[in-house]
């Protein structure tokens, strides 16, 4: 349960990011008007970026969706490619900390949550010897 909720949050988290991209005010912008009155204003990232700001910052949405598509599947390779995309997120999120990135740490925070819950609730190995023993004892 604690799992799904947290990458619940992280999606939502992520689907934030694009609107706060077109609304929340990043910087300012100076015009100098016809009468040589310099002007301010305030400007959100979209403004400044464009759309490539607004899909920028959509990336962490699109990761999120595809750590709980990694984590929901079936297969071997699931929880490593989670782990993986969660590995890039997170690097991405430190090398854009003086930027968007610090926007990106409660989604980067939830999906930790969720794959170590998911790496805990996750199937136990059976030993090679095909019994019924386990690495791990049962709770």
């Amino acid at each position: 349960m604690r799992t799904r909720v947290a990458w619940w949050v992280a999606v939502a988290w992520g689907a934030l990011l694009p609107v706060l991209a077109l609304v929340l005010p990043v910087g300012t912008e100076a015009t100098l008007g016809a009468d040589g009155v310099e002007t301010m204003r305030r400007v959100t990232l979209a403004q400044i970026e464009g759309a490539s700001g607004v899909l920028t910052v959509a990336v962490p949405l699109a990761l999120a969706v595809l750590v709980g598509a990694a984590m929901s599947s079936e297969g071997r390779w699931g929880l490593p490619t989670a782990w993986t995309l969660f590995g890039l997120l997170a690097a991405a999120n430190l090398l854009a900390m003086m930027s968007v990135g610090v926007l990106v740490v409660p989604l980067t925070a939830a999906l930790l949550v969720a794959l170590v819950g998911r790496t805990n609730d996750g199937p136990r190995a059976r030993a090679s010897s095909g019994g019924d023993v386990s690495p791990r004892p049962l709770p």
